[in-house]
């Protein structure tokens, strides 16, 4: 594919520079891109937990956590992100800004809800620049080589949630992957006109997902599986390349440590060594990466309640987050990890019939024989409407 040969040429400029991207990481450009999650402002503050609340909410992990709000709801997130990445050439500041989960669900009678919900799945967003010089009409002219990848993956979800006991909620749901990626690359030589070679290729694919719930009184448990099929990348008069869609367990819970204080923690595993073969020979759309392994994940926080602003309740979040991250820099660097410190509050309207949730997180990334080190700064938004 003539995307693999751009991305041929991008790993060997990013092995003599530093890359100016803007995208969500510089890891954007390894493997499959950097994976994104599917999470709102509240469970973004709460550490980023991705199941294990009790009470009924929208989501777009688990589809049994929606069972039971009381009418047809719709939630959208915003996400904006400043990143610091510290590499031996240079240290470079870039920031995005992307709507990573959009829901909306419908009951159906006192026991089954649907929902249709949107979510952003892999950040393939990256550049890369290379100067170097060359001798031209007996003149030393100054070459400008730009490589550049615009785009990623996404899932549409249709799913459905059904009250199965009357402490037990179960859910399943089908997503529809997309997307559009856009590679290129682009040599300007002092005083020429610029050459450009390009391809676009889009993703396709099918999974599947499924989850439960149990409530107590004070205590509750959630688990969620998704995986199943293939994402194919396919280009016009080019044969389509799949990777295995990770097997991703999550499994949560929530407890109430008093009336107004809630302690969550969620565990998450991808297998995502599911494309180790595909990234290590070489095959992957951003990157010539160096393999990819199983990631796990550990989250958790806490949240207050017993505040209140203008008599309306104003709970307030801090949480915490350990993540091993699934692509490799290079074959000779460790696997990098994510560390993250979480805080957030809400507003809520009505009796509950708005909320507006927000969180910010401070995070690190890297590890010990990385050639990179990065931080970052997360804002997250969440509005929520209920129809009553």
């Amino acid at each position: 594919m003539m995307h693999v040969r751009i991305a041929a040429a991008a790993v060997a400029a990013l092995a003599l520079a530093a890359p100016a991207a803007r995208a969500q990481s510089v890891l954007s450009a390894r493997g499959l891109g950097y994976p994104l999650e599917a999470l709102d402002a509240r469970s973004r503050g709460l550490g980023g937990i991705t199941t294990g609340l009790g009470e009924a909410h929208l989501s777009l992990i688990n589809p049994a956590a929606m069972v039971g709000i009381p009418a047809a709801g719709l939630s959208v997130t915003f996400e904006g992100d400043e990143v610091q990445s510290v590499s031996p050439d240079r240290d470079q500041t870039f920031s995005t800004a992307r709507f990573p989960a959009i829901q909306a669900a419908f009951p159906v009678g006192d026991r089954l809800v649907a929902s249709l919900g949107y979510a952003s799945v892999l950040d393939q967003n990256w550049s890369v620049s290379r100067l170097d010089s060359l001798d031209l009409g007996g003149q030393r002219r100054q070459v400008v080589d730009l490589f550049r990848s615009s785009g990623g993956a996404a899932r549409l979800r249709l799913g459905a949630g059904y009250r199965l006991l009357p402490r037990v909620d179960v859910g399943a749901a089908v997503d529809v992957y997309t997307g559009a990626v856009r590679d290129s690359a682009v040599r300007s030589i002092e005083g020429l006109n610029a050459s450009f070679q390009g391809t676009d290729y889009t993703w396709s694919g099918v999974g599947f997902s499924a989850g439960a719930r149990w409530r107590g009184n004070a205590l509750s448990v959630s688990a969620a599986v998704s995986g199943g099929g293939e994402l194919t990348a396919e280009a016009d008069s080019v044969a389509g390349q799949g990777y295995s869609l990770p097997l991703t367990l999550d499994a949560g819970a929530s407890g109430r440590l008093s009336q107004q204080l809630l302690a969550a923690i969620s565990v998450r595993m991808a297998q995502w060594s599911s494309v180790d073969d595909e990234l290590g020979g070489g095959t992957g759309s951003a990157g010539y990466g160096a393999g990819a392994r199983d990631a796990l994940q550990v989250a958790g926080g806490i949240e207050y309640e017993g505040l209140r602003l203008l008599g309306r309740p104003l709970p307030v979040r801090l949480g915490g987050r350990y993540a091993e991250l699934p692509f490799r820099w290079s074959a000779d660097a460790e696997f990098p990890d994510e560390r993250a410190v979480t805080g957030g509050l809400g507003i809520l309207f009505g009796g509950g019939a708005a909320a507006l949730e927000l969180s910010g997180e401070r995070g690190w990334r890297g590890g010990d024989a990385s050639v990179f080190d990065e931080s970052y700064w997360r804002a997250s938004l969440s509005l929520s409407l209920l129809g009553r």
